[in-house]
């Protein structure tokens, strides 16, 4: 449906007809508000506070009448109040019954229904509306009198607005049932008329009744003003009242919505259940919402893919120079022994599988030590300490890391031998590439550095080698025993490489348990 069109909102919304057996639970809500019961308990309240009111209306300023004239106004208000009963409660019944069988059901509400249901409090007020009519001519007849005719019109008048703003509030949750799904005409207004429809009934029309009562009877007494000018404040203000409250009720909804907003929660969802400008207002709420979270979704798979809140802030905010920027930070590279031959000797989703395993780890301890898994490139994990979150203890940070990495990853059953190559230095750190397509990374010597010591631990097999430079920083020397000094592929100097203690034990027990696992494994698949 477009959703520019204008026009009367419940043909609107009628237009959009979805299929009839289409499950939909109703909320238990909903389930209340469509039984009898409630409906009949809101007619019975609402008409008998007006009847309330005639009765002490016409007792205070007509008398009670004597005689023959009594006993007539009783059977007649006997008679017409049985017929009335007999009338309304069936009609009410058979309103009640078609327009929200569905919702019993169960089921999406047909054109017809939706309609149906939208109009409810005003096809359960006309009844109402029409026996007040009626009661004011039939006792204005008999008691040969205006007063008691227009009484009686402008006393069921305020009932019947009270009593379809009452009915209005009973069905909302039914109608934010019949409105689930379905787009909002913008031409529909109902907060003015609202406004308007209350001073009308609740003050003009009072007002109306006191300046014309001397026109209108020849024995209007000016003493009894005050008492007219009473019931007229009582009956304004139970409407001006209703309304109010049909208002606020929507509008502090909204309030609390925006105030949980506003406290991070994008899990709030407001019942549209009004066609009109209240109803609109919610559907903005629930739309702006739902923005939120897109945008949260977004901003999570970002740093997901990044690897960092920070760098997706960064990316967001601008907040890296375009030439990128001078860190001094540790870069710690991991790769998997074998992993060739296992890939050729295992199924994908094997070899997916170890990865995953491998990069669980990996991860976890990294975070765990403030450093950045850069990227999987893929057996290997390249991550940073000290960019993109300045670190004074980078160094430190990504030694621990390592000395903790061989001891968790020996736990993995199944898993390869991994080589760790940590190194520190001097990078540019900043995002690369174009317009359409650029990454945040670091660039520099230790860069490729770490990941030759980690190609060479794989070689020699240490489970570490580490630089003299990540060690010097960390201060941790006593930890670290010289493992040589290599020869690395576009160095002209020999460079000196430390590893844990009892690093060469823990690499052949690592092997030895991962060749067990395989061995296992390929004699289970045959």
């Amino acid at each position: 449906m477009d959703r520019e069109h204008e026009g009367d909102g419940s043909d609107a919304v009628a237009d959009i007809a979805p299929a009839r057996f289409v499950p939909m639970p109703a909320s238990g809500s909903a389930q209340a508000r469509s039984t009898v019961r409630g409906v009949l308990a809101l007619q019975l309240a609402a008409n008998g506070v007006g009847l309330a009111v005639v009765l002490a209306y016409v007792g205070l300023l007509m008398g009670r009448p004597d005689g023959e004239d009594g006993r007539l106004n009783l059977v007649v208000f006997g008679a017409y109040l049985a017929v009335q009963i007999a009338l309304l409660v069936p009609i009410n019944l058979v309103l009640l019954s078609r327009a929200v069988a569905w919702v019993r059901e169960g089921v999406q509400p047909t054109a017809v229904q939706r309609r149906l249901v939208l109009r409810l409090p005003l096809l359960e007020t006309i009844p109402a509306l029409v026996a007040w009519i009626g009661a004011a001519v039939i006792f204005g007849a008999i008691n040969d009198g205006t007063r008691s005719a227009t009484g009686i019109g402008i006393a069921g008048l305020v009932t019947c607005a009270v009593l379809y703003l009452l009915l209005e509030g009973h069905f909302r949750p039914v109608f934010a049932l019949a409105l689930r799904g379905v787009p909002l005409p913008l031409g529909r207004r109902d907060v003015l008329p609202r406004i308007v429809l209350a001073w009308l009934i609740g003050s003009a029309a009072p007002l109306a009744a006191i300046g014309a009562g001397p026109l209108l009877d020849d024995r209007f007494q000016p003493s009894r003003l005050p008492w007219i000018a009473g019931f007229g404040l009582l009956g304004g203000g139970l409407v001006t009242l209703s309304a109010a409250v049909s208002v606020a009720r929507p509008l502090g909804r909204v309030r609390r919505a925006l105030r949980d907003v506003e406290q991070g929660r994008l899990d709030i969802e407001l019942p549209v259940d009004d066609v009109g400008e209240l109803g609109r207002l919610a559907e903005g709420v629930n739309d702006l919402v739902a923005g939120l979270r897109d945008r949260e979704q977004l901003r999570d798979l970002l740093g997901r893919q990044l690897g960092s809140t920070e760098v997706t802030e960064m990316a967001r905010d601008g907040g890296v120079h375009e030439d990128g920027e001078l860190r001094e930070v540790t870069v710690l590279f991991a790769d998997l022994q074998g992993y060739t031959r296992y890939s050729e000797e295992h199924r994908p989703e094997e070899v997916v599988a170890l990865l995953n395993r491998f990069f669980q780890v990996v991860v976890a301890v990294v975070d765990r030590e403030g450093g950045w898994v850069h990227k999987f490139e893929g057996d290997a994990a390249m991550c940073v300490f000290g960019a993109p979150q300045r670190d004074r203890g980078h160094a430190a940070a990504a030694l621990r890391a390592a000395q903790e990495l061989p001891r968790e990853l020996a736990l993995v059953d199944g898993l390869l031998p991994v080589g760790l190559g940590v190194a520190s230095g001097e990078v540019l750190a900043g995002f690369i590439g174009t317009v359409e397509r650029f990454e945040y990374t670091v660039i520099g010597d230790c860069v490729n550095l770490a990941a030759r010591l980690c190609d060479l631990a794989k070689v020699e097999r240490h489970p570490v080698l580490v630089d003299s430079t990540t060690v010097e920083l960390a201060g941790t020397a006593d930890e670290w025993v010289a493992a040589g000094r290599y020869r690395i592929r576009g160095r002209s100097q020999r460079v000196a490489a430390f590893t844990v203690q009892g690093g060469r034990t823990r690499w052949s027990t690592l092997a030895r348990r991962s060749r067990s696992d395989q061995a296992g494994s390929r004699s289970n698949v045959r």
